[in-house]
């Protein structure tokens, strides 16, 4: 290195000095011109030899830096190589290649692990079938392998997959899910008017004991129960608990039911439940919505939020009558305050009109009258059915100031502003309103409907009144009549309208009828009400009555209590007809649920469905879509053929049959393994019921049944008290009344024989007139010797007497 940099500065130096000699040569011109060429010579090869020697020395550099790069790189890739190999064989994570037949190639150490197999050149399909579907359908998923969850990718184009284990966090995210915090609010319907006739005694034992039922199911499943007042109770639990609630369906509600029914009492629960994670203030909020949609529906259920899934449990009876008159007087004063704030009003019903909703529009319109209002009644001759267009015909002649009432849609919009008031009546739901249009463009909206509300019901309302124990909707509005100062004049036909409405939303008075129902009949006979001119629009031509005639006969009993009647698939029919059939269906002998499909427009096919008390018709129709009453329902489904829309129901039934949700309540006659005993109340799917009745092995838990079965009761309960009391009696004069028995003793003291159970109950006979059963006594050793025993004998189940027995020796 040295010796290298010595000869660098001696060319250098030597350079210079030629350089210097060239300059000398051009300045002074006597000096020899060949050595100037010598010296134009040299200094170009040692020119050169300087740029050599800087090339050779930046060769050399590189040269070492990519040896240093190559050393280094050689360094990292043993230590990646190392890394690779330990991913491959220590991590925890699966790896196989397979071939374009799903054949195993290779697979890491922890892949065999989890298959407990060798893996190579083995078919997918045979270590786990599973595994192969899901590859060729998914490039994402989790399965299930030998209890373990594994989340798997695929690399289709290299034909890898790798396998990550998730038990644990899937664990953690359950126990996490588990514990989410979950709120309700549960409602005791109709309690105050309940018990309102009670005094104070009975009313707080009767509410105590409801009460006990509540603390017994808190407890069970360990749910935080605290009342805030004597309705309502705020319940607090975790996912788990409310899955186990869920499991047994809500069987509070039946407990509660069961109770009342015994005690006569007319109160049911309803719970409004919300589940997701989200602050306290906002979980309540949701709970109470929950709990005002069940009440709403009529009240004895349960309704669940659940991540913005609502599911519906209970609801096997009809809504508790509880509209009380203080109740209905601050809703219609509460109406009437919108009506004056008002600018000008605006009444809409569905689409499809019935005898209902224009009567309850028509009545609408005569109470905002009292008040001075413009108002106006939405009404569209291409949206209402059959019997309103030959009242509509009616009308146009006979009755012109009705027409004075009535809009139609383009002329309604144009004449809304801010300060509109839009009452819906008779429906809830916005797609179903004759013109949705109208309904976006009100600001104010106020809703009277004697349907059950479902999640997907219109929730941006100033006023609702929703009262699913109505007959009607125009019963709900004519009962405002009595708390509206102003004279509501009404004329005779306008009340036969409405007559007709009560008629058609009850099938001639056959549902849903209550006392109120029959006090609005008083008031429009009153009013001037023929019943014969309201069934004079509901009668239906002969070619109808025939064509319907011959759509019975295409009538399919299942299960033998479900009746379903399939339309022609190429007639359209009104609703009307199809709910008229359903009407003829059920009531055949038999039949508890009934079901006419037809097609209502050219893609739209509709279901009409009525049952008895027996079976919720209103629960399989809203899992169709629809909704309605208990005993009372229908929906509309689009796109597809009447066969795919029965296959629909029908299967709909079937998960209502095997989940047990049509339920019978039945009191067992005998004891029945697995169900109960004799005299037990249970709830058990409709099938197995009706074989235990016909079996004679239960009844029918009617009112009188239940009521029969408590005075039975009771005197069970009497008697038993009385025995338990006299057998403490007989213990106490036994334990007081020792016997003695003598008998003959050999010479070592040994008895001959022993003491038996016979000689002791003789002696108890003979000294003291008490009667036992030998059998009852519980020996622990024999008597085989003379001396004092205490002999416990088993008078009843809760009682035992102890025996004082003397052996003696024979004289």
């Amino acid at each position: 290195m040295r010796k290298s940099s010595k000869r660098k500065y001696l060319i250098i130096v030597l350079l210079l000095m030629l350089i210097a000699f060239l300059l000398y040569t051009f300045i002074f011109s006597e000096i020899n011109r060949w050595l100037t060429y010598g010296a134009i010579f040299l200094v170009g090869y040692f020119l050169t030899m300087i740029f050599s020697d800087f090339a050779i020395y930046n060769y050399t550099k590189k040269i070492e830096w990519l040896e240093n790069r190559l050393k280094l790189w050689n360094t990292i890739s043993y230590k990646v190589k190392l890394a690779g190999e330990k991913a491959f064989n220590k991590m925890p994570i699966g790896i196989i290649v397979y071939d374009d037949k799903k054949v195993v190639q290779w697979a890491n150490p922890y892949a065999k692990k989890i298959f407990q197999s060798q893996l190579v050149e083995r078919r997918i399909s045979i270590i786990n079938n599973d595994l192969h579907n899901k590859i060729l359908l998914s490039n994402e998923f989790e399965i299930m392998i030998y209890n373990r969850i594994f989340s798997c990718s695929v690399l289709r184009d290299d034909n890898i997959l790798y396998l990550v284990d998730k038990t644990n966090l899937n664990a953690l995210e359950n126990k996490y899910f588990e514990r989410m915090q979950v709120i309700g609010i549960l409602n005791l319907d109709n309690l105050d008017q309940a018990l309102s006739t009670y005094d104070a005694q009975e009313k707080t034992k009767q509410l105590g004991n409801i009460i006990g039922i509540l603390g017994n199911w808190s407890n069970r499943h360990h749910i935080y129960l605290r009342g805030y007042s004597e309705e309502q109770y705020l319940l607090l639990m975790n996912k788990l608990q409310l899955e186990k609630i869920i499991e047994e369906q809500f069987k509070i509600l039946d407990e509660i039911q069961e109770y009342c029914l015994r005690q006569n009492l007319r109160i049911s629960a309803s719970i409004g439940i919300a589940s997701k994670e989200e602050e306290i203030v906002q979980l309540v909020e949701l709970a109470e919505a929950q709990l005002e949609l069940a009440m709403s529906r009529g009240g004895n259920q349960a309704v669940v939020y659940d991540y913005g899934q609502v599911n519906y449990y209970g609801g096997k009876t009809s809504g508790i009558e509880n509209r009380s008159p203080i109740y209905v007087r601050v809703k219609t004063e509460d109406l009437l305050e919108l009506v004056k704030k008002a600018s000008n009003i605006v009444i809409m019903s569905h689409t499809g009109m019935d005898a209902d909703a224009f009567s309850s529009c028509l009545a609408l319109a005569k109470i905002i009258d009292t008040q001075d209002k413009e108002t106006c009644v939405v009404f569209d001759e291409e949206f209402v059915d059959q019997t309103i267009k030959t009242v509509y015909e009616e009308i146009k002649t006979e009755h012109v100031h009705i027409l004075d009432y009535m809009c139609a849609s383009k002329e309604v919009l144009p004449s809304m502003n801010d300060n509109t008031l839009l009452i819906i009546a008779d429906c809830q739901y916005q797609h179903l309103l004759m013109n949705e249009k109208i309904y976006k463009k009100a600001k104010n909206v106020a809703i009277i409907d004697h349907h059950r509300r479902s999640n997907t019901a219109i929730n941006d309302y100033k006023f609702l009144y929703s009262q699913p124990s109505a007959s009607s909707t125009i019963e709900l509005i004519l009962e405002m009549l009595d708390f509206i100062v102003e004279d509501v004049k009404i004329s005779p036909i306008e009340a036969s309208y409405m007559l007709m409405g009560v008629i058609v939303d009850t099938s001639n008075l056959m549902y849903r009828t209550s006392y109120r129902t029959f006090n609005v009949l008083s008031r429009l006979q009153k009013l001037g009400a023929e019943m014969a001119q309201a069934q004079r629009y509901l009668r239906e031509d002969l070619g109808e009555h025939t064509k319907r005639m011959e759509i019975l006969r295409n009538l399919e009993i299942f299960d033998g209590v479900y009746g379903i009647v399939l339309c022609d698939e190429e007639d359209i029919h009104e609703r009307q007809f199809i709910a008229k059939i359903t009407d003829n269906v059920i009531g055949i002998n038999g039949i508890k649920a009934a079901f006419c499909i037809g097609k209502i427009s050219e893609k739209e096919i509709g279901i009409s469905a009525r049952s008895l008390d027996e079976i919720n018709v209103q629960v399989l129709m809203e899992r169709l879509g629809g909704g309605g009453h208990f005993n009372n329902a229908a929906t509309q489904i689009k796109d597809l053929t009447i066969l795919e829309v029965k296959e629909m129901l029908l299967a709909q039934i079937r998960t209502i049959t095997d989940k047990g949700d049509q339920n019978m309540r039945i009191i067992l006659t005998k004891d029945v393994k697995g169900k109960g005993k004799t005299g037990d109340i249970i709830d058990i799917p409709a099938g197995h019921a009706n074989f235990l009745i016909r079996g004679k092995q239960a009844i029918l838990a009617t009112t009188d049944n239940v009521k029969h079965l408590e005075v039975e009761k009771d005197k069970e309960r009497i008697e038993a008290e009385k025995l338990l009391a006299d057998m403490n009696e007989l213990k106490a004069e036994i334990e007081a009344k020792p016997i003695t028995i003598s008998v003959n003793v050999g010479k070592e003291g040994k008895l001959f024989g022993t003491v038996s159970s016979k000689q002791i109950v003789e002696s108890y006979k003979t000294e003291h007139n008490i009667i036992l059963d030998k059998r009852k006594m519980l020996f622990e050793k024999d008597i085989d010797a003379v001396g004092t025993y205490k002999i416990t004998i088993q008078l009843h189940k809760e009682v035992k007497a102890l025996m004082t027995v003397n052996v003696v020796e024979k004289e």
